[in-house]
């Protein structure tokens, strides 16, 4: 009598990605074991003598996994696939929104004033419309410190820009500066200003003496800045088509107050973020007419890898916790256009999983933000609308679930 060996395997792993699964079973084994997931064959192969692999569907859940082979145990385990799980509509919120020091808070142009959504619970609450212009801005702007908010207090016309720490609600810092879609602080002599799309970088030397100078030849969205606070990416496209830079996209030295670099691999660029030592800088955008990202140092701009992708970006986050790189966005297959949510390993830049949005309206053309949820063990893709401010239009929120 034999006695069958058990076999382990990944058990917790993404959608659409791959599973291991070993036994010393396999050792020696002549024909190559069957892996059968809810009782349908996956395409293993051999890593060494004792290991498989097998690539997995995109369908998030639980799922029976079991071998077929000859002294192997025949029972089956549970394995969790982590993916797409829902969507739904959120409240009214409209232009450029900024996350809070909760993980589920999300803050943002209401019909009437600030408005802070949590993404948990999809329940929102207003702000007194006193802290907040909405109805002249594109949205909140970015500070220096992670939770913080950048609001236009004080009307459209005699409001000013000022940094706010919404819990407890606090005044922390003041611009000079009014009548712009956003205002994105870098720190407190220090500022960016998106007005009418096109951006300008303000430096003070003093209380009274400041400079702006023009970023020519963009149209801006959106200023991403690294978390210990020494460079800034923009957002932006051409003016037109075929203008606007030709030696790549700007990135801003902040304590020199000036642009430190360009990255020539791309001509636009719709989603950035910073790994959270601040050394590596993800850009996605076009390239040559194509979507593409590059990775680069963040001190000098110096090309570390760079990959074609698959889909047209809206948005890049790193995760904090773990290995992965995340990218939102919309296929751009002939056959029409899927809204997705791309997991790469940010050390190399390969793809693990791309998990496709279901049963749902997509991201369309809107604002496109990627908030994590650490806690909950989820990914969340925000929308929300992308023109002059709307009162009347939703945000939308689209939940993944990621591996334990």
């Amino acid at each position: 009598v034999i006695e069958r060996q058990p076999f382990r395997a990944s058990r917790d792993v993404w959608s659409g990605s791959s599973v291991t699964i070993s036994s010393a079973a396999f050792a020696g084994a002549a024909a190559l074991p069957a892996v059968l997931l809810d009782e349908l064959p996956l395409a293993a192969h051999r890593i060494d003598d004792t290991t498989l692999i097998a690539p997995v569907p995109d369908t998030p859940g639980p799922h029976y996994l079991r071998v077929v082979a000859k002294n192997v145990d025949t029972a089956s385990i549970i394995v969790y696939l982590r993916g797409f799980v829902g969507h739904v509509e959120g409240p009214f919120l409209s232009g450029r929104v900024e996350s809070g020091r909760d993980p589920r808070h999300v803050f943002g142009n209401g019909p009437t004033s600030l408005r802070r959504w949590n993404i948990a619970t999809n329940k929102a609450i207003d702000y007194p419309d006193s802290l907040h212009a909405v109805t002249c801005t594109r949205g909140v702007g970015p500070s220096p410190t992670a939770g913080d908010l950048v609001l236009l207090t004080g009307g459209c016309t005699a409001g000013t820009w000022m940094v706010w720490r919404p819990e407890p609600l606090t005044a922390t810092e003041t611009t000079s500066v009014a009548l712009t879609d956003f205002v994105a602080v870098l720190r407190s002599d220090r500022w960016i200003v998106l007005n009418g799309g096109l951006f300008s970088l303000v430096v003070c030397e003093s209380a009274t003496v400041c400079t702006s100078e023009a970023i020519a030849g963009l149209v801006g969205t959106d200023v991403v800045r690294s978390r210990r606070g020494d460079r800034a990416a923009l957002l932006a496209r051409p003016t037109s088509p075929g203008a606007g830079p030709t030696n790549g996209m700007p990135v801003v030295d902040v304590a020199g107050g000036a642009v430190a670099y360009r990255v020539p691999a791309l001509s636009t660029v719709q989603g950035a973020a910073f790994t959270p030592d601040g050394d590596t800088l993800f850009l996605a955008g076009d390239s040559a007419g194509a979507p593409a990202l590059t990775a680069v140092f963040a001190a000098d701009g110096a090309r570390l890898a760079t990959r074609t992708l698959g889909l047209s970006p809206c948005a890049v986050a790193v995760d904090g916790a773990q290995r992965w790189l995340y990218v939102a966005g919309l296929t751009t297959a002939a056959a029409g256009t899927t809204s997705v949510l791309q997991v790469l390993d940010r050390a190399t830049l390969n793809v693990v999983t791309t998990l496709q949005v279901t049963g749902a309206d997509g991201y369309a053309d809107k604002l496109c933000r990627i908030v994590q949820n650490p806690v909950e063990s989820r990914v969340y893709v925000v929308t929300t609308w992308a023109g002059e401010h709307n009162p009347a239009v939703h945000a939308q929120l689209y939940s993944f679930e990621t591996p334990r």
